[in-house]
């Protein structure tokens, strides 16, 4: 999402690098024109408030069930939802008279959108209000606050945590997951199984997705890209421990091995045929949605989850992993911010986060949730929600230039698995070229 138009859409891009996952397509609703909506105002009508959220297929008939049960609940407003995944439009249209009132997007974007001023700042209303945030994981509050002042209400949350094969790992000889990086990389090395000609049949070490091994694997060693002041760090000794470990095990098996077993793993993703719901993999680090997933696809695998494991030197490292949220936040040009916050306040708080979150399989984002027995029963959740109440979650840093940072560190790695620089070498040389970013 890329300056003005440019600027912001490259950056979602960058964030999807380290991120992952997609819906399908969706419904949509007209709006009203402003003219119309003041006059409906006037005559004692509704007033519509419209609202874009960026999701589509199945997930865009869950926050319709939202904007319905939020219509229900009160006679003053009349939300109307609009799918739009097309980041320009959006961009486009906050910048004229034609804003939406209301929008959905990733925490990445509203540091991008506000950035250029697009957001109106919300702290104001929450300090006239009294509104008490404290319902918000710190985390959740922090993904979405610039400078000190709130631009989004956290809707909803996203970690990354470590789902394992029960059978693979009892047939490398273990019998409970590991619990420290040394300790995975013994058991992957274990259940590694190579065919005939070489080739990987079944992964040990979790280098699928590679979106994983470039921060999940580093976060458990104590790594870090960036620093709080969201300053370039790829000189942290965490990264250069985790590559270092990454090589040795490329090494052992294979770097064009590995790479093959990537590559069909990759056109597969979240298919019937997905690496991990097949028994191909040990280690996956991936989403509370990769349950759902499974059952969806008949998956027989015996699966268990785990938090990401810390180093034998600093285990209070577990659960470290990427941490995101869904935001929902109110153009600056938008016609109706009353409605709007109302809304936004609404689809926040506990009855439209609910929604939300046992429709979408998302995380909550609200404290209260973390105990709903209704959320917990979520296959998977129980465990996510341990390692969300950890508070290890390392979130994007509000660079200008993250983009180009991400660039630089995806070039930067692929000359380590290359095997044309060392660790050391590429890190090294990536310090050189980030030093003037921002």
């Amino acid at each position: 999402m890329k300056k003005l138009i440019c600027t912001l859409l490259s950056a979602g891009m960058a964030a999807s690098m380290l991120a992952a996952c997609g819906s399908t397509p969706s419904s949509s609703t007209t709006t009203t024109s402003d003219s119309a909506s003041t006059a409906d105002t006037a005559s004692g009508d509704v007033e519509t408030i419209t609202f874009w959220y960026n999701n589509t297929g199945d997930e865009a008939l869950v926050y319709e069930e939202a904007i319905a049960a939020y219509n229900a609940s009160q006679s003053k407003y009349k939300v109307e939802g609009l799918s739009v995944t097309d980041a320009q439009k959006l961009v486009v249209a906050m910048s004229s008279n034609e804003a939406p009132d209301v929008i959905k997007i990733s925490n990445s974007s509203v540091i991008q959108y506000q950035s250029n001023g697009l957001l109106e700042n919300l702290q104001t209303y929450v300090d006239e209000e009294g509104f008490d945030t404290s319902v918000y994981s710190q985390q959740s509050l922090d993904a979405n606050t610039l400078d000190g002042d709130l631009y989004a209400l956290p809707l909803d949350a996203y970690t990354i945590q470590m789902f394992y094969n029960k059978d693979l790992l009892a047939e490398a000889g273990y019998s409970e997951p590991p619990k420290t990086m040394e300790e995975m990389y013994e058991m992957a090395v274990a259940a590694t199984k190579l065919d005939a000609s070489g080739n990987i049949e079944v992964l040990g070490y979790p280098l699928f997705p590679y979106a994983s091994a470039r921060q999940e694997l580093i976060y458990g060693f104590g790594g870090r890209w960036w620093n709080e002041n969201s300053e370039p760090t790829p000189d942290d000794p965490g990264i250069l421990a985790s590559l270092e470990m990454n090589v040795k095990y490329r090494n052992q098996f294979g770097g064009k091995a590995l790479d093959g077993f990537v590559a069909t793993a990759n056109t597969n993703r979240y298919t019937e045929q997905d690496m991990f719901f097949t028994g191909k993999q040990l280690f996956r680090f991936d989403g509370s949605w990769l349950p759902t997933m499974m059952e969806g696809f008949n998956s027989t695998v015996n699966w268990g989850i785990a938090l990401i494991p810390g180093t034998e030197a600093n285990p209070e490292l577990r659960g470290s992993a990427r941490f995101e949220t869904d935001s929902v936040c109110v153009p600056v040009m938008a016609q109706h911010k009353e409605g709007a916050l109302d809304f936004t306040k609404w689809l926040c708080g506990e009855e439209g986060a609910k929604i939300i979150d046992l429709g979408t399989g998302n995380l909550p984002a609200l404290t209260s949730l973390y105990e709903d027995p209704d959320i917990l029963a979520k296959p998977g959740f129980a465990e996510f929600i341990e390692a969300l109440k950890l508070g290890n979650g390392v979130q994007y840093p509000a660079m200008k230039d993250f983009d180009e940072y991400v660039s630089m560190i995806n070039a930067t790695l692929d000359t380590v698995y290359a095997g044309t620089a060392t660790p050391q070498e590429a890190l090294a040389s990536l310090k050189e070229q980030c030093a003037g970013l921002s």
